[in-house]
């Protein structure tokens, strides 16, 4: 205990204190007040209400640079700019490419600010005026700071949560070489959180901002049709609800404390996928899959996105690692684990009926003897099992639990024909490394080049440099090989229950997408991150294809010179954008 308190409490006030002096050097947004309609409403950012389609209206704020020497000041128009005043100076916003853009949106540093004003202060007073376009009207404004000071504590505590993480890890007996992995994972993540803004890369980001919005302020959970993204299961929603309150309450802007609350909860999926990882593997076949698993782009890109995929993940990992860990030990307090975790998981994205497939086969697997046989938590685990699966069934069956999958417009149809889904076009896969849900020459009518492209990039065109291009064919090309290695470890691999298990939750996956490709023939319908836990079930097999069952030296070599060359080229992509 006293070693405890020597090392760990210390790590935990040094991180403290770093993240006491990040918040205190910060700059801030204040006094934001919206004009509109002759009324002035002191609020705060982001702002958006309804409006009528061409009106205009202004926002005032004020943004102290504090101590920070330097910060850079982010600014999504909803819908368009006409006018941008800082401390009585009219600034060319037309220079400004995103100023009549609510997606790309635009940036201001201090320097090109204070460039136009003419000399140097840390105080600014914004006084925007703005048209919308239709809908939902205002602005969302994120200042970030920095400066040597700044990014020396930023450093400083990640290096100190480093340390942290792997002190924890050794006292608990975690495997050296998986904390490693989780490690290199932490500070991946950590690294593209940072340099991403909430909405970059980010899906319905807007309605999901809208959704804890309606809960943070109003206390209450909106209807199902109050937003566009009010279909979904409410638990992801009412968290990061809280989170918002609490930004509010620390004068924070809440969709960054959102975005990083998503980061902390990529890292529980991150943990716990190791964990089932080790449950599945060893040895040499154990460290590929988990290498893989750690710096897979498409899981990186989701770190810190505001939605409910990431939280799903996380419970789906836990609930797979429940049933893993019953599975080899017979203790039913890890069914219990799974049992909850996986209602949890359903209460945050409807995909998670897999998530109950997958506890329904190790309940039937598990359960076949004599109850008189089962132990006082196999009772309880079986009790709760199927009220909670009785209640999932109640809900999937008589809800829509797909809500607006039917609303996207014609630009993202696709044809459902055979063809599009036994057909896999390797010559786009390889030459064109990108996909988006609107052309069909990037391979997106081909069920399975989309796929297989949004598991790596997502639907974005990550780095079109040709730096960018070069990586990501890398990448591309690495992915063939790899599941080629896949193919064969799932030849090879002796079918013991854990093996089974994968290989069912890897079929429920797939089965889950295509379904709802072949109902909602939309692009977008097959897109990767609705299953990226499949991963638990396939890159078992990839490390199985090079490492197990009599590999050659040569196929261990050319295994391990491909996973490595993929994770470098992973992380370098990554780290560029």
């Amino acid at each position: 205990m006293r070693k405890f308190l020597k090392r760990e409490v210390f790590l935990v006030l040094g991180m403290t204190l770093f993240a006491i002096l990040s918040y205190a050097f910060n700059p801030e947004i204040k006094n934001v007040v919206l004009h509109r309609q002759g009324t002035d409403t002191a609020t705060a950012m982001p702002v958006s209400i309804p409006m009528n389609s061409g009106e205009i209206f202004s926002i005032d704020m004020d943004v102290s640079a504090g101590f920070a020497s330097d910060f850079v000041l982010n600014i999504h128009p909803d819908d368009c700019v006409t006018d941008l005043v800082v401390n009585g100076v009219r600034l060319p916003f037309q220079n400004y490419s995103g100023y009549c853009n609510w997606n790309q949106g635009f940036v201001l540093s201090k320097a090109e600010i204070v460039k136009n004003l003419g000399k140097d202060t840390s105080e600014f007073h914004f006084q925007m005026s703005l048209r919308n376009g239709g809908g939902l009207g205002g602005a969302t404004a994120v200042v970030d700071g920095g400066g040597v000071m700044l990014a020396l504590f930023s450093v400083l505590f990640f290096v100190l949560l480093a340390v942290f993480v792997f002190s924890v890890g050794m006292r608990f007996k975690i495997r050296r070489r998986l904390l490693l992995f989780f490690l290199i994972g932490l500070l991946l993540r950590i690294g593209y959180t940072d340099e991403t803004f909430f909405d970059k890369r980010g899906h319905d980001v807007g309605g999901h901002v809208h959704y804890m919005k309606i809960i943070a302020e109003e206390n209450r959970i909106p209807a199902s049709n109050e937003c566009w993204t009010c279909y979904h299961p409410p638990v992801y929603f009412v968290l990061s609800a809280g989170v918002w309150k609490m930004a509010n309450l620390m004068h924070w802007f809440p969709q960054n404390a959102v975005k990083w609350f998503d980061f902390l909860v990529s890292l529980v999926a991150l943990g716990f996928g190791l964990a089932c990882l080790a449950n599945i593997l060893s040895g040499a076949s154990l460290s590929a899959a988990a290498l893989l698993w750690c710096v897979w782009p498409s899981f990186v890109l989701a770190s810190p996105r505001l939605g409910n995929d990431v939280l799903f993940y996380a419970m789906h990992a836990v609930a797979l690692w429940g049933c893993l860990k019953y599975i080899r030990t017979n203790y039913g307090k890890y069914f219990i684990v799974a049992v909850v975790a996986a209602f949890i998981a359903y209460w945050t994205k409807s995909t998670a009926v897999v998530t109950f497939g997958v506890l329904g086969l190790t309940f039937v697997m598990q359960f076949c003897k004599h109850p008189r046989l089962w132990s006082r938590s196999e009772r309880v685990a079986a009790g709760i099992f199927v009220a909670a699966a009785i209640t999932v069934a109640y809900v999937a069956l008589t809800h829509d639990v797909v809500g607006n999958a039917g609303g996207n417009d014609n630009t993202v149809l696709v044809r459902n024909v055979p063809g599009n889904f036994f057909f896999f076009d390797l010559q786009t896969f390889l030459t064109k490394p990108y996909t988006d849900p609107w052309h069909d020459e990037l391979g997106r009518q081909y069920f399975w080049n989309y796929l297989a492209k949004t598991s790596l990039f997502g639907e974005f065109k990550l780095l079109e440099t040709s730096k960018g291009i070069a990586l990501a064919s890398i990448i591309s090309t690495c992915f063939v090989v790899l599941l080629g290695f896949g193919l064969r470890g799932l030849w090879i691999s002796r079918w013991d229950k854990v093996q089974v298990l994968i290989a069912v939750q890897a079929f429920l996956f797939f089965a889950a997408i295509i379904t709802l490709r072949l109902k909602y023939p939309f692009s977008c319908s097959n897109d990767f991150r609705y299953i990226v836990p499949v991963l638990l079930s396939c890159l078992p097999w990839v490390g199985i294809g090079f490492c197990d069952g009599g590999a050659s030296p040569k196929l261990k070599v050319c295994g391990w010179s491909v996973t490595l060359l993929f994770a470098v080229c992973s992380a370098i992509l990554l780290m560029s954008l």
